[in-house]
């Protein structure tokens, strides 16, 4: 069975305007709005798929293939304009395309920061063309970071939709820390985002780009079948559709699986405590501290844990740990706690 996972591409082309959440600060991003544009790709069937793409350097751009997969023909709108793309790098496992385009040397290339940097929690901003027509800013979180090959798969809360793959999402300094990829249906915190680390590293190399072509290569990570998909993904799904035990389940596995991750171990303290084992959860989270003793989520629900045990010496412990590794969350401990 193919896993039930969106991918952003939109089949309408409108002129875009500009949109924009309530709780984003539009001064704060007028420096990188010009430097994300509409991709356009026309398969050989005359289907058009749209998508978004960010500028890098003077004339390269980054999509996602999933964008450009069929495509003999690629565009993209920029200033009222519409600019032939030239050629393509593409990086289907990891579904991010560059996209050579000669005649729009002259926009703003943004500013990359990498997936080791971040953490949970902070504000992120997603930007890209919902359902192709506006060039829509969301503001959000990131929910999580999963460890995948070399480097990290970002998971946020900042909605995003059709039209909208190959956006960027930027930190609040505005700096791009991801591509705009896929999230699952029906979940209203499961946006996913493709880590910097990831962007081809031969972007200067002109002999890299090949004719714009229908690709070939391996489909993209997030697209297997179900039982194929990263273990992260499966977590996920199992998650958001409140399956708690089948979450146990597959922890099992995946602890045995990648025993040096602290992430399966996290996950299944989160299980048992809705299903309130809580013992269960605070020895979970304890092997989950073991492999990552600074990932601050984990001290702050054990901390939790500790307080409906009624340990209240533990819990200020708890507290006191967390406040190094992230303020936000020790405080959000501290008034649930009652400290």
């Amino acid at each position: 069975m193919r896993a039930r996972i969106i991918f952003l591409g939109a089949s309408i082309a409108l002129l875009p305007q500009m949109s924009f959440t309530k709780e984003i600060d539009r001064e704060r991003l007028n420096p990188i709005l010009g430097s994300i544009v509409k991709v356009e790709a026309i398969a050989a069937s005359g289907n058009l798929s749209l998508g978004s793409a960010v500028s890098l350097a003077p004339g390269k751009f980054v999509t996602n293939c999933h964008v450009t997969l069929h495509a003999e023909r690629i565009s993209v709108l920029a200033g009222g304009q519409r600019w032939p793309v030239a050629g393509q790098l593409s990086d289907t496992l990891y579904d991010l395309c560059l996209l050579d385009i000669p005649g729009l040397k002259n926009l703003p290339a943004v500013s990359v920061r990498r997936a080791s940097d971040l953490r949970q929690g902070q504000t992120v901003i997603a930007l890209g063309y919902t359902f192709g027509a506006s060039l829509m800013a969301q503001a959000g979180t990131i929910k999580a970071l999963h460890t995948l090959h070399d480097s990290r798969v970002i998971q946020t809360t900042t909605p995003f939709n059709s039209g909208a793959s190959g956006g960027g999402l930027f930190d609040e300094d505005g700096e791009l820390i991801g591509i705009l990829t896929f999230r699952l249906p029906g979940a209203s915190a499961y946006y996913f985002s493709m880590p910097t680390d990831w962007l081809p590293t031969d972007i200067d190399n002109s002999e890299a780009y090949t004719k714009i072509t229908p690709l070939s290569g391996p489909p993209p990570f997030w697209a297997h079948t179900n039982d194929a998909l990263p273990y992260f993904m499966r977590a996920a799904a199992l998650e958001a559709n409140g399956d708690w035990q089948g979450l146990i389940r597959l922890t099992e596995t995946w602890a045995a699986a990648e025993e040096s991750n602290a992430e399966p171990w996290f996950m299944r303290g989160q299980a048992y405590s809705h299903i309130d084992r809580n013992e269960a959860a605070i020895k979970a989270y304890k092997n989950a501290l073991n492999r990552d003793p600074t990932f601050a989520p984990i001290w702050h629900n054990i901390g939790e844990a500790y307080f409906r045990r009624g340990d209240r010496s533990e819990v200020i412990n708890t507290y006191n740990v967390l406040k190094k590794l992230d303020t936000e969350l020790a405080e959000d401990l501290a008034v649930k706690c009652g400290l």
